[in-house]
This record gives structure tokens, C-alpha cells and sequence, in this order.
């Protein structure tokens, strides 16, 4: 640890930054006080002698990632007229090209004016622009007026769900612009991009029309993807394949894009000045290399827009070019700390994006696992007697080795995380890597970067490049085609928890070191305990239940509920959920809570609307989680667990378990008590969905909105307990 001080600097920010984020959230300090602490730290170290300086420069980092989370001031005067729903006239300048479905776009904006009743406001925010009826026209680097409601942006308050309202701020969007008809907006010339900005489109202009006219219908958006870091127009149904096969990482530049640009030219300009005696005299052609090597990366990543995935990716890159400068490339941990110690430092919250702990994960997991993989294959070391003096066979088997190794270590190392976060594992993305990743790396991405280069120069010759460049992504594309078209290519996994990741790379640290130590021994023999005792638990939770469990989740304008009977069967209730168009509250909001509740399969669905049987969104259902039944009325009354159920799409369903009763019907469910004559009142409660449905003298009110979703237990002697998810404090408890 002494040896490598960067990597306890690291761990000590992430502390900082976990304390600043989950304890000191909402207390209001001045902004100037930890860069006040910090630098007294700093003049401690410095001044004074100290027998142990690595723990003080630790408390320092600690401080460095609590000032990462300071809360900063909003603009004054926007949240009252978002509250209001007042509509504003706004005007800003169009940074990125409009997202297009069927006649709605969206784009985000860098805004300059918002003109309110009273007032006009400068303002430098940058906001997404949703914009319904649609008719083209919009373009990059165009100033537009145009009057629009604010609106926060809003997650589905879920166990489970993915946190959207985070994600588009840190993207650097700050609220959403709604404009009902796209004949409002005014354009108003050329805007203001910035110096950077405006240089960078008059390159990423033509290159954009270019890769349009080009290009076929299929390729366009992914070329646009790979080269320019648009992925605007990449559809669901162009992404799924991708998805399916594993290799879906593909399609947004990060570090494995930046990381082939760097190796493919880093050994090709190694192989160019090796070829003067002259110059292999006078320097050292490895430094000299990797110094020209900073340079097609960071085109690479100013050509890709400098969007936030693509600059971590250039600090972790450029990092590791340094080091071999340095001659430091061998103390790679620490050039790996001191890469997340830059992106830390810059935007703390990076360290709660998915793309942050996956490129990173997946990095610490190659430098730890390759090594031991080829140890593991004695039989094809590299620096095997039989290959090594050919010059054919030896660098073919070295690379193929090393891909085979960095593969295998990537996909173990992220596993628990794409469970964690998409509920998704490709079973086939081993060989679909292997295949995919060398054609678009070596192939795909290097034509379409030497045709953009001599674009300028030449189009005819530019054409060429990229007509090869396609005719590479066309076979990616059949080869993709044909892994995912495999049945079973692709499973959909219940969530890990948080404590589950931890123990799983526990048991992987600790099995790889099972002979190092006792000790290693003794931690395995508790971590597996833990995991069986956590194992334990989610079985009794899901297949042993003896109460009834019935959750209301929020899924916006559908209205979706889960009822838990005692023991292991399932009943789900959709109003206005699995239709035709719109969100698809299926796959983004009803399958990742059952996946959180590690739940795989569903007994019952009951549908308000039974004209939706047929529609994607409830095959999805019916598909991944294996209903006996899908009905929409019930003939007579049927007993489950226990639990009288009764009703139909018109007159709502009604299910009754020890005297209490829940109706679901039309936006509500109302919940309530049967009291014999003279006997004890019980309150009653109405759950709504909608504002519209507050209106109830005789019932407790309570809207989903404001409580999350909403669960309900009652246990065997009819005592009712309620929670929900963002009111931590809502324990209502009703006992005999």
C-alpha cells in the first residue's frame, strides 16, 4: 500500500464521496469550506513532519470526495413555475442532433433566455427539448424560441427500477421542455456553440451528411455511433440483436473503442519508426510512439463529441500512454487509480454511473485475471519453444491468447454488474466477443477514421474507405445476426442485491487465493455461509410466504399490481399498461421490480383490457415469466391461498382475506374492512394514481406519487401493515 499510495487515495475518495452522498446530502454547508480544510490538511503535511504522511494525504482524498457532493444552487424562480405548470418562452441553441420517433423528437439545447410573465431571464442550463408533432427541420448549432412547460425530470419510484431522473443529470440536463406542436418553434439563425463546440461541428457536420448519403439505412446510425458518438438513431429493434448476443457495449464509445484506436496505432507507429536505424539510435521508439499515440485519441475522442463516456474513456487511455512515457507502465494499478482519481475529482457523481464502474471494473479485472489465465494454459504460453521463432504463427497465437484472456477476464469480472443492472446475461457472448469486437476494432472503426481524415482531401477516396469500412460492419452484423438468432442466446436474470455483488467477488477473490493462507481459507468458509444464509432467506421470502402481500407500484398513467397470496403463487393486475404504443412499462418497470424481488414467474395475469392480449409488451410477459393463466374476467368465485377472488374488466376484481377487501378498480384501489353491526370502526384507505382521485371524505388518502410504491401485508391474523418506498416513515400498522 506504501509503494503505491495513489490506489489508498482512491479508496479514500470513494469514501469521501459515499459520506458526501448519503449523509451530508441535505445539510447546507458553505461551498468554500472543504477547499478551506483541505488546503490546511495539505499545509499539516507539508510543514510539519510526520512519521505516518500516507494516512493524513488519505484524510485529505477523504475530504477532496465530500467536497465532490456539496450541494450547488438552482436557478431561483424555476422550480415555482414548474410547480405551477406555467408554460415559459425559452430560447437556446441546439448542441446534438434530434432523437426522431414517428412524429416526436427530442433534443437538448444549451439555453440562453427563458422569458417568464413578468421577466426575461439569462440563464446557461442546458435542457431536453421533447417536442410533439414534429416536422424536421432542426439542426445543430441552430438557435431556436419556442414555448414550452418545464418539467422535472421523473423516475418510476419502484424497488429496482432504473434511477432516469439521475441519469439525465448527470448527462448534464437539467429539466425537460415539453412543447405540444412543433409549428411553434421559431428558428432564430445560428447559435452559440462555444468556440470548441463550433469547431468541432464544422468537422462533425460533414461527416454526418457524409456517413447519410453514404450509407445504407442499417449502417448510418451505427457508423454515426462508432465515429461521431451519435446514437440518436439507434433504434430498439436495430439494438436488440446487439443486446441479445452480448456485444451491445459496442455501439457507445468507451474505453475499448479509445483502447483499440490507441493499441492499433501505438503498434503500427512502433513498427514505422523501427525502420529508421537513425532514429532507433537516438530515442526510445516505445516512448516516442506512445507520445504521437495521444494524439489520434484525443481527435478520436474530440471527433465523438467529448460526451461524458467518451471522456472518461480518454483519461483512463491517455493515463496509460503516460505511464509508458514515464516509464512507469509496469505499476499499473496505480495508473489505474490515478485515471479514477482524475474523473473522481473532476464529477463526483461519475462514481454512481453504470458506464463509470463498468469501464473500470472491467479494466481491474483484465490487469488482475489475464496474467492468471495464461498461467493457466501452459500449454499455449507465449513464450512456448515450438512458436516462438516463427514470425507467422507467434504473433498470431500471442494475439489470439491475449483476446481469448481479456474476453474471459472482462466477462467475469461484470457479470454481477449487468445483472445488477440490466437483469440480462448472453449466454453466447463469449464467442459473439471474440468475433464481433476484433471486425469493428481493427476493421469498422480504423476506415471510418481514415475516412473522415481524408474526407477533406478527397471524397471519392474517402467514399472508398468507408465502402470498405461498411462492408466490414455488414459482416459484424450477419455474424451478430447469427449468434443472437441462437434459441437461448440471451436469458433474463433475477437482481443481485448490493451485500450479493460484494460476496460474489468475495468468493472469486478468495477461491483464485484458497492456497495462499489460513486465513483466505477461513474468510471463504464465512462468506459462503453468508451467501447460503442469504440464499435461505430470498427462499422463504418468495416460496414460503404465509401472508398476503399485495404492491401498487407507480407506473405513471398504467396503474399495475402485484398480490402475493400465502405461499408461492402470484397474481398480476394491469390496467392500461401492456397496450399498444407508448412507454413500455412491461420491460422497464413491471419485469425489473420482479427481478428485484427475485421473482420468475407469475401465476395470473388479470388484464382491465382484453384487447391487449395480443400486443408485444404482455407477450414479453407471458414469455419471461410464464403465467398459467391471462384472463380478464373471473366466471365464478375462485379461492387462492386462501384469498376469495372475484370480478371482471367492468365491474373491477375484488380479493378478501381475513375481513380486509381490496378493489381495484379505475385508477384506484380501495381497501377497507368488513365490521360487524356495533362492532369496531376500521379505517379505510383509497390508493390512487392520479391527482384527479384525491377526492374521498370517508377513506384515507394516499397518492402513489408521493409514496412510491406501495406495499400492503396482511399476516395470518389479519393485521395490516403498509410501506412505502419513498416515505421510509409510512408504517401504518392495524391490529386487532
Amino acid at each position: 500500500m506504501f509503494s503505491r499510495p495513489l490506489v489508498p487515495a482512491l479508496c479514500s475518495t470513494i469514501i469521501g464521496i459515499l459520506i458526501g452522498h448519503n449523509i451530508l446530502t441535505n445539510i447546507n454547508l458553505p461551498v468554500f469550506l472543504f477547499p478551506l480544510v483541505i488546503l490546511l490538511c495539505l499545509g499539516i503535511i507539508f510543514i510539519i513532519p510526520l512519521k505516518f504522511p500516507l494516512f493524513y494525504l488519505m484524510a485529505v482524498f477523504m475530504l477532496l470526495g465530500i467536497n465532490t457532493q456539496i450541494n450547488r444552487p438552482v436557478l431561483s424562480g424555476l422550480p415555482k413555475v414548474i410547480h405551477k405548470n406555467e408554460k415559459v418562452v425559452i430560447e437556446g441553441t441546439i448542441y446534438r442532433p434530434p432523437k426522431i420517433r414517428f412524429n416526436m423528437a427530442s433534443a437538448p439545447i444549451h439555453t440562453e433566455k427563458i422569458f417568464f410573465s413578468e421577466k426575461v431571464s439569462k440563464v446557461k442550463i442546458n435542457l431536453l427539448v421533447k417536442l410533439y408533432g414534429y416536422n424536421g427541420g432542426l439542426k445543430v448549432g441552430e438557435r431556436i424560441r419556442f414555448p414550452a412547460k418545464l418539467k422535472e425530470f421523473e423516475n418510476f419510484n419502484n424497488p429496482g427500477n432504473f434511477d432516469y431522473r439521475f441519469y439525465m443529470l448527470s448527462q448534464g440536463l437539467s429539466f425537460m421542455a415539453v412543447v405540444s406542436d412543433g409549428r411553434y418553434v421559431v428558428p432564430m439563425g445560428e447559435g452559440d456553440l462555444g468556440l470548441v463546440g463550433k469547431t468541432l461541428e464544422k468537422v462533425r457536420g460533414p461527416l454526418r451528411r457524409f456517413f447519410k448519403e453514404r450509407l445504407s439505412h442499417t449502417s448510418n446510425p451505427i457508423y454515426a455511433a462508432l465515429i461521431l458518438g451519435e446514437r440518436q438513431g439507434l433504434t430498439s429493434k436495430l439494438r436488440e440483436p446487439f443486446d441479445r448476443s452480448g456485444v451491445g457495449h459496442i455501439m457507445a464509445v468507451s474505453g475499448l473503442h479509445l483502447g483499440l484506436v490507441a493499441w492499433l496505432f501505438f503498434k503500427s507507429l512502433r513498427w514505422l519508426l523501427s525502420l529508421s536505424y537513425r532514429l532507433t539510435l537516438m530515442t526510445e521508439i516505445r516512448k516516442f510512439a506512445a507520445i504521437i499515440t495521444t494524439l489520434p485519441v484525443i481527435a478520436y475522442a474530440l471527433l465523438t463529441g467529448l460526451q461524458l463516456s467518451t471522456q472518461r474513456a480518454s483519461v483512463m487511455v491517455l493515463v496509460f500512454l503516460w505511464s509508458f512515457i514515464i516509464g512507469r507502465e509496469k505499476d499499473v494499478w496505480s495508473s489505474l487509480s490515478l485515471a479514477a482519481l482524475i474523473i473522481l475529482a473532476l464529477k463526483g457523481d461519475a462514481l454512481f454511473s453504470t458506464s463509470f464502474q463498468l469501464s473500470f471494473v472491467a479494466v481491474a479485472g483484465i490487469l488482475w485475471l489475464v496474467p492468471l489465465i495464461i498461467q493457466r494454459i501452459p500449454k499455449f504460453k507465449i513464450g512456448n519453444e515450438s512458436f516462438k521463432g516463427s514470425q507467422i504463427l507467434h504473433p498470431i497465437l500471442t494475439y489470439t491468447l491475449g483476446l481469448i484472456a481479456v474476453t474471459t477476464a472482462a466477462m467475469i469480472i461484470t457479470i454481477p454488474l449487468i445483472a445488477y443492472y440490466f437483469h440480462r446475461f448472453s449466454i453466447v457472448a463469449f464467442p459473439a466477443n471474440l468475433t464481433v469486437v476484433p471486425i469493428i476494432g481493427l476493421w469498422v472503426i480504423p476506415l471510418g477514421l481514415l475516412s473522415s481524415i481524408t474526407l477533406p482531401l478527397s471524397s471519392t477516396l474517402a467514399g472508398f474507405l468507408l465502402s470498405l469500412g461498411e462492408f466490414g460492419l455488414d459482416m459484424a452484423i450477419s455474424v451478430v445476426h447469427f449468434w443472437s438468432n441462437i434459441p437461448w442466446s440471451s436469458i433474463w436474470i433475477i437482481r443481485p442485491t448490493l451485500l450479493e455483488i460484494l460476496l460474489l467477488y468475495g468468493l472469486l477473490f478468495l477461491s483464485l487465493n484458497f492456497n495462499r493462507s489460513r486465513i483466505y481459507r477461513l474468510f471463504l468458509i464465512l462468506i459462503l455461509i453468508v451467501f447460503f444464509i442469504d440464499i435461505g432467506y430470498w427462499v422463504y421470502k418468495v416460496r414460503l410466504n404465509n401472508n398476503l402481500r399485495v404492491t401498487i407500484l407507480d407506473a405513471g398513467r398504467g396503474n399495475v399490481s402485484l398480490i402475493q397470496f400465502p405461499g408461492k403463487k402470484r397474481m398480476l393486475i394491469a390496467s392500461n399498461a401492456f397496450g399498444y404504443g407508448g412507454f413500455n412499462l412491461a420491460r422497464m418497470v413491471v419485469a425489473p421490480y420482479l427481478w428485484h424481488e427475485k421473482i420468475r414467474r407469475v401465476d395470473y395475469i388479470f388484464l382491465t383490457d382484453p384487447q391487449v392480449q395480443q400486443t408485444e409488451k404482455l407477450r414479453f410477459m407471458i414469455s419471461n415469466f410464464h403465467p398459467r393463466e391471462v384472463f380478464s374476467s373471473f366466471s365464478t368465485e375462485r379461492m387462492v391461498g386462501r384469498v376469495k377472488i372475484k370480478g371482471s374488466n367492468t365491474e373491477g376484481i375484488t380479493i378478501t382475506y381475513r375481513g380486509w377487501s381490496f378493489l381495484f378498480y379505475n385508477k384506484k384501489v380501495q381497501i377497507e374492512k368488513e365490521s360487524p353491526e356495533g362492532g369496531k370502526e376500521w379505517p379505510k384507505y383509497l390508493i390512487a394514481t392520479e391527482e384527479k382521485m384525491l377526492r374521498s371524505s370517508s377513506f384515507h388518502i394516499l397518492n402513489i406519487d408521493q409514496t412510491g410504491a406501495l406495499t400492503i401485508t396482511i399476516d395470518s391474523d389479519g393485521n395490516l401493515k403498509m410501506k412505502g418506498f419513498l416515505k421510509k416513515n409510512l408504517n401504518v400498522v392495524i391490529t386487532d
